[in-house]
């Protein structure tokens, strides 16, 4: 019997016989069990992405992108997508779709592998995983970070904020550009904004430890990861729609971390939150004042309220 996310990787490749499912897994992560079990079995549909010469002594551990090879079928594909999370176990992995074949999509991926900083320094970016991705995604306005999506048709990476109630683990879709004809990604600079938000600034760290500590939560070992991912995405995408007070911004993360379900599930409330943003974002007032006379008192989540 297939899992959700199963059904959902077969539902997306179904229409679309000339895209390829890959993985990118960060060999570093692996076991060494783990490890010699991927690369026997899908070390000939292998790829580097660090593989510019400068990254030789990181190249082996780093992070590498895997297809299904000659096995194109939409079975061969569900069971490339079978025996690789099994091998792996629980080390995570970003899971692509793309038209773009494999060899040339880890080559434009590996442009993406060094940033400069707001200083104008080169980093290395580790653009794949949980924790970048998502803040990633959210910041597309940056040079270089559209271009990095232009290929991709869909990303699933692990999200424990999606897990079922039956024990499947859930994982959260992000929409690329679905271009194969383009690809190459330009020198990637990372405002400030952007910088903190992967680096993790102390408000991350203090609004994710807060997170986990309210009633109900699940254990912070295996949840802070996600909670941290997420808050520095919101806190990226609060600064980009012109949130400028920090008790502003926590509030914005908090709100929205408790209470984006109700949120979507309702136009009145939705509409309620938008104009306590706009009196924020205007300076008006506090967005903790702005909500508190708008929505009911179960949607208040001031850090005095949880």
């Amino acid at each position: 019997m297939l899992t959700h996310f199963e059904r959902s990787l077969v539902e997306a490749l179904r229409p679309l016989p000339d895209h390829r499912l890959t993985a990118i897994v960060e060999v570093a992560r692996l076991s060494p069990p783990e490890r010699r079990e991927v690369f026997d079995k899908f070390g000939n549909a292998g790829y580097p992405i660090l593989y510019q010469e400068h990254f030789a002594n990181l190249r082996d551990i780093g992070p590498w992108l895997f297809c299904s090879g000659k096995y194109t079928s939409l079975q061969g594909q569900y069971n490339f997508h079978h025996g690789l999370s099994k091998a792996t176990g629980d080390t995570p992995i970003s899971w692509l779709t793309s038209a773009l074949e494999p060899s040339r999509l880890a080559r434009h991926l590996g442009e993406a592998a060094t940033a400069s900083g707001p200083d104008g320094s080169t980093h290395l970016l580790r653009f794949y995983n949980e924790q970048a991705f998502p803040i990633l995604h959210s910041r597309q306005d940056l040079p270089g970070i559209d271009h990095l999506l232009v290929p991709i048709h869909s990303w699933w990476l692990r999200d424990a904020e999606l897990d079922r109630d039956d024990g499947e683990k859930g994982w959260r879709r992000y929409e690329g550009k679905d271009r194969a004809d383009c690809c190459g990604v330009p020198p990637i600079h990372l405002d400030q904004a952007c910088w903190d938000a992967l680096t993790g600034d102390g408000s991350s760290q203090r609004l994710a430890d807060l997170l986990g500590s309210l009633p109900g939560a699940p254990a912070i070992e295996s949840y802070y990861p996600n909670w941290l991912a997420q808050v520095r995405s919101l806190l990226a995408k609060g600064r980009r729609l012109g949130l400028k007070q920090q008790a502003d911004l926590d509030e914005f993360v908090l709100f929205l971390s408790l209470h984006a379900n109700p949120l979507r599930g309702s136009a009145k409330l939705e509409a309620a939150f938008n104009a306590a943003f706009k009196d924020a974002v205007d300076g008006n007032q506090p967005l903790a004042q702005a909500l508190k006379q708008r929505l009911p008192p179960r949607l208040l989540t001031s850090q005095s309220n949880v």
